[in-house]
């Protein structure tokens, strides 16, 4: 009876629910979502998606710059220009003319280098774009691929969650098999003792004993497998998380058995509408449409305006003989590139037609999903409704040969086969009652929402 009590007891602890426990699962897939490498990766992944969008974005401010340059030379190339052979004869006319030597007639000709010495330039430049498709579709296009990285985000947010949740059931039912393995063990132990007694006063032959011992030693080898599995599930469990592998995981309680039922056309429609594979592929296609517009975009030339303010002359001087200022205006105008632009376009609507392929694909995939789903869970409500009937008629039946066989009314081959049908029947019980809760898993999964 005690076993039996063990047992029910610790049935009734996974079937409940207090806030803590919930809490406690949540609490995990929270936790999982903070350390997990690949879920990580796709936050990074979209964060840098945003700093992009930044990027695109401060194309449209504008640019300025201060620039400062200092040239010392010599030697190099050099010019000559004639300047005593032009002007030595004329002014010796002149002067002849004037009578007089007003006008110079020894000029030396000039050979300068045409390297600048002793130049500088100290400039302020400002260059603002004005019209120019490139820059406004492609930040449009950047927005759009922001949201594309927080729907691929979101989707790999909703797998990891179900990952975990799945985990956490699948080690809670390898702890149920462990207990019911353990309360067997404590029958079959007693059923060596009880035949101990018998073949000791001569009621049975030591048969009867080694059969006991044999049922021992078989229950004994299940729980060397259930514990394997059970560190196997602990370890997959914390790897999920980022945890070191041999973390305790707490399974005081479980979360509450809610068989609730659905209805399949409204769980395709939510999954339609909140899954976020359809939304990346659908902002996927926004992003290229504004690709194309890109493409499209050499019909239309590129206008910017561009000033320069500043000194520029020989001597590192700043007065009002160097002071400069520059203003200019430019229009860049594509006009042929050998067809590249064309192709340009075509290859991004064939890309857009391949969106549109997979957003179809994936929406039929998701309704697929919404009733395979549906069904499995429907299934493990029925099974689980089985299940529990045979091991209420097993725990029924093995009480009634328990109690003849200690009066020694039946014999040891019907004793043990009312213990191994209510051993299996626990078994199966508690493996229908997870399995629950893993199809319950896997509609959040699917809808994405709370059901």
């Amino acid at each position: 009876m005690k076993n039996k009590l063990k047992y029910t007891l610790f049935s009734l602890l996974l079937c409940s629910m207090s806030v803590h426990t919930q809490s406690n699962l949540e609490a995990y897939v929270e936790e999982g979502l903070r350390n997990n490498r690949q879920y990580l990766k796709e936050r990074l992944n979209t964060n840098i998606s945003k700093e992009e969008g930044k990027i695109a974005r401060s194309r449209f401010l504008p640019d300025f710059s201060f620039n400062a340059s200092y040239t010392l030379a010599d030697g190099g190339r050099t010019i000559d220009i004639p300047v005593g052979d032009l002007f030595n004869p004329a002014y010796a006319t002149l002067n002849q003319l004037t009578n007089s030597n007003q006008f110079p007639t020894d000029l030396a000709n000039v050979s300068e280098q045409l390297l600048p010495n002793d130049f500088h330039e100290t400039k302020l430049q400002i260059v603002q774009p004005i019209l120019n498709t490139d820059i406004y579709y492609g930040y449009k296009a950047s927005k759009a691929q922001i949201t594309v990285n927080e729907a691929k985000e979101e989707a790999y947010k909703n797998e990891l969650s179900f990952e975990i949740r799945k985990a956490y059931y699948n080690h809670l039912k390898l702890i149920a098999q462990k207990t019911i393995l353990d309360s067997t063990r404590l029958i079959v132990k007693e059923l060596v003792r009880v035949n101990g007694k018998f073949v000791k006063y001569g009621v049975a032959t030591k048969d009867v004993l080694y059969n006991a011992e044999a049922q021992n030693y078989e229950i004994e080898a299940q729980l060397a497998t259930v514990q394997r599995n059970i560190a196997v599930s602990q370890n997959f469990f914390n790897f999920l998380l980022n945890k070191d592998l041999e973390s305790p995981i707490r399974i005081d309680t479980s979360v509450r058995q809610n068989n609730a039922k659905y209805n399949l056309l409204a769980l395709q429609k939510s999954a339609l509408a909140n899954r976020s594979e359809l939304e990346s592929i659908k902002n996927g296609i926004a992003a290229n449409k504004f690709e194309i517009k890109r493409n499209k975009g050499y019909l239309i030339p590129d206008v910017s305006a561009a000033a320069e303010f500043g000194y520029q002359g020989f001597g590192y001087d700043f007065d009002q003989n160097q002071d400069y200022y520059l203003i200019g205006f430019k229009l860049s105008w594509s006009i042929f590139q050998g067809r590249r632009n064309k192709a340009k376009i075509h290859r991004a609507k064939l890309q857009k037609k391949q969106l549109e392929t997979d957003y179809s694909e994936v929406e039929n995939s998701i309704l697929l999903e919404a009733s395979k789903g549906y069904y499995e869970y429907e299934e493990s409500l029925a099974v689980y409704g089985s299940r529990l009937s045979q091991l209420k008629s097993a725990t029924e039946n093995f009480k009634i040969i328990e109690a003849k066989y200690k009066q020694g009314q039946v014999l040891l081959v019907t004793f043990n086969e009312a213990r191994t049908n209510l051993t299996t029947a626990q078994l199966n019980e508690s493996i229908a009652r997870f399995n629950i809760k893993i199809a319950k898993a896997n509609l959040l999964r699917i809808t994405q929402n709370n059901i």
